[in-house]
């Protein structure tokens, strides 16, 4: 397994928490428990012919002729499990074909809006195929009291395909470092409405993740 701590700019950080916004009427739902966010030049599937366990995985892909941007698929759960304790994020990315990088990505919301988000982990299409398929991603974030619930997911960035398998989300011990960035304060316009959606959304949320192998459709 690779060991990937390339931490982002903090440009980069805040344009990732500007998208991870609360589910809106446009996100697409892709299969149970995960949902499509970000530009629409973007497709997210169930994939049964690359797969790295189970009869399934995600692909994510640029439409063609569109314009490349960035993209992500989502899950959230209640964080009432999670609270006060440290969580680890693994998941197995094949990135051979995504000329932009991909990542998966780990978020904790708290009620006030406030938020922690993982470092920006990018495997690059290099990186993918110099480990000749499959990659094992591994993130670890501290869940704080007053945490509401937690996102997490699968991104890309420009052209190309990338396919996500065989996620986990397990509490882990204390002695485990963290791969996430410092506690942030809600940023950008609307923050009442944008954290009373947040909050109505991990309401509906379930208390552990589900479909986290992309078996169902």
């Amino acid at each position: 397994m690779l060991s990937y701590r390339r931490v982002k700019t903090a440009i980069t950080i805040c344009a990732l928490a500007a998208m991870l916004v609360p589910l809106a009427a446009e996100d697409r739902v892709i299969a149970p428990g995960w949902t499509a966010i970000g530009s629409p030049s973007y497709d997210a599937a169930i994939d049964s012919k690359v797969r790295h366990g189970g009869a399934s995985s995600l692909v994510l892909r640029l439409r063609e002729g569109q314009a490349p941007g960035s993209f992500a698929v989502r899950q959230r759960v209640k964080a009432d499990a999670y609270r006060g304790k440290p969580i680890q994020l693994s998941g197995w990315l094949k990135a051979d074909r995504a000329e932009g990088g991909a990542a998966l990505w780990l978020r904790v919301d708290m009620a006030n809006g406030d938020y922690v988000l993982d470092n920006m982990l990018d495997l690059t299409a290099s990186d993918a195929v110099a480990q000749r398929g499959w990659t094992r991603i591994t993130l670890v974030a501290e869940v704080p009291k007053d945490a509401a619930g937690i996102s997490f997911g699968v991104r890309m960035k420009g052209s190309g395909e990338v396919w996500a398998d065989d996620f986990t989300l397990r509490v882990v011990s204390n002695t485990v470092a963290t791969t996430t960035v410092e506690r942030r304060p809600f940023r950008g316009p609307g923050k009442d409405a944008a954290v009373r959606e947040m909050l109505d959304d991990y309401g509906r949320a379930p208390s552990a993740p589900v479909n986290s192998g992309f078996e169902a459709r």
